[in-house]
């Protein structure tokens, strides 16, 4: 018996499809012209969606939430599950510093897995806490991945415009290495260094920062960065 429409269904997937495809999110008017529907008639499965976590909304913007992703890491099928934990042990151990696992969700980075003493860094990651893009060295490298237009349209809307102007300064070089230091993050007291993580394709899966105290940390770049280097590039040949 073939399958039979579910209209409900059909809104609900037509609304995060069409979310899904804009990273930098839309309005309810973009959503509503999208879908040739009134506004009235969708805003309470975009409230519902919004309620249970499958959409973000900032600034009257609609953005995918934690939801989906959430599932797909539940189901182990999450890009980055080509690191694992015990690669990030043995980082920790190299390196001295905590290790974070993070991926872009939306406009933040998630951070998936850790390994290391951190205690508010362990926090985070084991909250699935969401991280700014661009004031994270994470959220730099996975930025840097981005498509010209893509990574325009999400640095225009960014308020901090200092912020911007010192990260299209630094770009070149963190496109050139997979690399982003990030001296001073919004954790107290701490600095990162971060890169890429590439599948065996090349494509940017996820991120990997060394995080610690600025002492360990922006004294060791030289360092910290060899190791990365070599980690990365090893999960990505495997």
């Amino acid at each position: 018996m073939p399958s039979r429409s579910h209209r409900t269904i059909d809104r609900v997937t037509q609304i995060l499809e069409f979310v899904a495809g804009r990273p930098e999110g839309c309005t309810l008017t973009e959503l509503a012209t999208e879908l040739d529907a009134p506004k009235s008639s969708i805003q309470g499965f975009v409230n519902g969606l919004v309620h249970t976590g499958y959409l973000d909304e900032h600034d009257h913007r609609y953005l995918l939430g934690p939801a989906p992703y959430m599932l797909t890491l539940r189901a182990n099928r999450l890009p980055a599950r080509t690191v694992t934990h015990e690669d990030l042990v043995a980082l920790n151990e190299r390196s001295g510093c905590t290790v974070l696992l993070g991926v872009r969700v939306g406009q933040h980075v998630v951070y998936v897995d850790d390994a290391g003493e951190g205690m508010y860094l362990q926090f985070i990651a084991r909250t699935r806490a969401r991280r700014p893009l661009l004031e994270t060295a994470a959220g730099q490298v996975l930025l840097a991945a981005l498509p010209e237009d893509e990574l325009h349209r999400f640095l225009q809307r960014h308020p901090d415009h200092a912020a911007v102007e010192r990260y299209l300064e630094a770009l070149p070089e963190i496109r050139k290495t997979g690399i982003a230091v990030n001296e001073s993050s919004p954790v107290p007291r701490t600095s990162a260094i971060g890169r890429q993580v590439r599948d065996r394709a090349g494509h940017v899966v996820a991120s990997v920062t060394l995080s610690g105290p600025p002492d360990r940390v922006l004294t060791r770049t030289d360092e910290l960065g060899a190791l990365l280097r070599t980690a990365t590039d090893h999960w990505a040949a495997r």
